[in-house]
């Protein structure tokens, strides 16, 4: 039997979301025995996928997806990830990245972004934190590179915990046309 650990971020009332972005909201109604409760968040509050559209006015939608494959997980040693620290990592051509921080806040610079890209050839790029890019940087230049470089973006992944080290990735995702990003469930097996 493999181990089995859901990596995705619990969606609740309290949960950290990007500055700005509303936090999520329930309602709840029981009638004649029956529950339905209505939920009010972004669609990047959790994990999630960025689809091109997000930075790109006409990138592609959030299409529904899923990924399963080898994944490495490693550990970023400060608030910003360089491209010495991401030649450190033990990573393989075409590998799945996931990224943890133990800081609240934590960043890709672009040669990092170019590193991952052009040497190894990443096909995702899972974070452990908000985002890629500096939080107050409206550009965002790492989410426009991985985009258009065919890579997959998940944010806000749960890896506390997670010891460095090779896993395998299961990811899926909802079609949502016409929007730039879908909540996502992960799963690492080992």
């Amino acid at each position: 039997m493999k181990n089995l650990l859901d990596i995705s971020m619990p969606v609740h009332e309290r949960m950290s979301v990007f500055p700005g972005d509303p936090q999520p909201s329930f309602s709840t109604v029981v009638e004649s025995g029956v529950t339905c409760s209505i939920a009010t968040l972004s669609l990047h509050a959790g994990t999630h996928v960025d689809a091109p559209l997000h930075v790109f006015e006409n990138g592609a939608d959030a299409k529904g997806g899923f990924i399963s494959g080898p994944a490495c997980v490693v550990h970023a040693t400060g608030p910003v990830v360089d491209a010495a620290q991401v030649r450190t990592w033990p990573l393989r051509r075409r590998d799945r990245v996931l990224v943890h921080s133990t800081l609240p806040q934590c960043r890709i610079d672009i040669k990092a972004a170019r590193e991952l890209v052009e040497r190894y050839r990443i096909l995702l790029l899972g974070l452990g934190f908000l985002s890629p890019d500096a939080m107050d940087d409206p550009l965002l230049p790492v989410h426009r590179y991985l985009l258009e470089n065919s890579v997959v973006l998940v944010e806000n992944l749960r890896l506390d915990g997670m010891a460095p080290g090779r896993y395998h990735l299961h990811l899926g995702w909802p079609s949502l046309p016409g929007r730039e990003a879908a909540w996502a469930k992960a799963v690492l097996t080992w």
